[in-house]
């Protein structure tokens, strides 16, 4: 039954995009960033090799590029101060200021991956029902930060200070948690290529 017409218990609403939660581990203990303004959702691009013979041209999927997530975030400074928090994020990934331009020479610190993923620790986004239960979560596997913007100053506006942090990741996982959600399969073949996938994880009747 289509979801205008549905107004009984045993329906619910469309996903709406308002209704969700930001989990960083780095970031408010690993809880719920409850200041978080936006996060955009991961998106996969399945590039194509092309085999070309006489007039016609054959095209073959190749390998899957996730594309780099953002994310903004309000400042609340009190009790959290994101500003500092992102820096902290960024210290920890091994990035060292030079207390001066002869130190250059001693200081070898380097940013390595192993760093950056444990830096920002496992974040995830998960979209929520009117209830407050998790109904889709998208979780980011070894990410790190890219890029940090702490917004900027103007006389002109009242506007709540954005951070925003970019977010490059190696691969995500999709996980929909309503009981009996029916995934729109459309053959058998594909119905047993996502249940072997550890990328997508539909719910249990």
């Amino acid at each position: 039954m289509p979801f205008w017409t549905a107004s009984d218990a045993t329906h619910h609403d469309p996903k709406r995009v308002s209704r969700f939660k930001v989990e960083i581990g780095s970031l408010n203990n690993g809880g719920t960033v409850w200041y978080a303004k936006s996060f955009s959702k991961p998106s996969a691009e399945i590039k194509a090799t092309t085999h070309r013979y006489l007039n016609h041209s054959f095209n073959y999927p190749g390998s899957v590029t996730w594309s780099d997530v953002t994310i903004e975030l309000i400042d609340p400074t009190d009790p959290i101060d994101a500003a500092g928090s992102l820096a902290q994020i960024l210290a920890a990934m091994g990035y060292e200021i030079p207390a001066s331009p002869s130190s250059l020479s001693l200081n070898l610190v380097n940013i390595s991956k192993r760093k950056s993923v444990a830096a920002l620790g496992d974040i995830s986004v998960s979209q929520i029902d009117d209830g407050g239960e998790e109904i889709e979560t998208w979780s980011l596997k070894q990410a790190f930060v890219t890029k940090i913007e702490w917004g900027s100053y103007k006389y002109d506006g009242d506007d709540l200070d954005v951070l925003k942090l970019t977010v490059k990741y190696d691969w995500a996982e999709c996980t929909i948690s309503r009981p009996g959600a029916i995934i729109g399969v459309t053959t058998p073949a594909a119905a047993d290529a996502i249940a072997a996938s550890p990328f997508f994880k539909p719910s249990k009747p």
